[in-house]
């Protein structure tokens, strides 16, 4: 009976530990099949997903269906058949799916949509055409340059316009001395 109540304790606790990480991600997950990934790259995979803010977690379907029964996945069951690894995304989504959706075509190559099964993003559920959809957009950091340069090009032609007018009455002046050094 003992090891009954310890097995039942250490699920609760993976449970929780996968809600915790929910928290922590604001509510965005990706979940694929990892079915066919060897080991090292697969580990070369958790690392990469570090560097962008995001955790790969390998765990039991039920354990993770019991830690997503308080979202929208509760009703796509699908999602947790079969070999399932549960990214969970701490900053940037859009960085995040690029580098997953990167990995699988390298190790999948056209079939690297059907690993994809689904997922949340901000609490919301979005399915494996949303989440290639969502590694097509441009990253947060090209976005902010874009942003950046459509701010600052009025003030550089600002800055042009006011550095001409002085230059336009120099070469005017230097143009009037000339006409009357050769009239004069």
């Amino acid at each position: 009976m003992g090891e009954v109540r310890k097995s039942l304790e250490r699920k609760k606790e993976i449970v929780s530990s996968y809600r915790e990480r929910l928290e922590r991600s604001s509510g965005t997950v990706i979940f694929f099949n990892f079915q066919g990934i060897d080991a090292f790259p697969l580990s070369q995979l958790r690392k990469e997903m570090k560097s962008v803010g995001a955790e790969i977690v390998v765990g039991r379907n039920t354990l993770l269906y019991r830690a997503f029964e308080d979202t929208p996945l509760v009703d796509h069951r699908d999602l947790f058949i079969g070999p399932s690894a549960a990214l969970f995304v701490y900053e940037d989504p859009v960085a995040v799916s690029k580098k997953l959706i990167d990995f699988l075509k390298e190790t999948f190559e056209d079939e690297f949509k059907e690993r994809i099964k689904g997922g949340l993003l901000t609490g919301k559920y979005v399915s494996r055409e949303e989440i290639v959809a969502l590694a097509q957009l441009p990253s947060r950091e090209e976005l902010i340059s874009k942003l950046l340069g459509v701010l600052m090009a009025p003030v550089t032609n600002l800055a042009m316009s006011l550095k001409a007018v002085p230059q336009k009455l120099v070469l005017a002046l230097k143009a009037i001395e000339e006409q009357k050094s050769q009239g004069g």
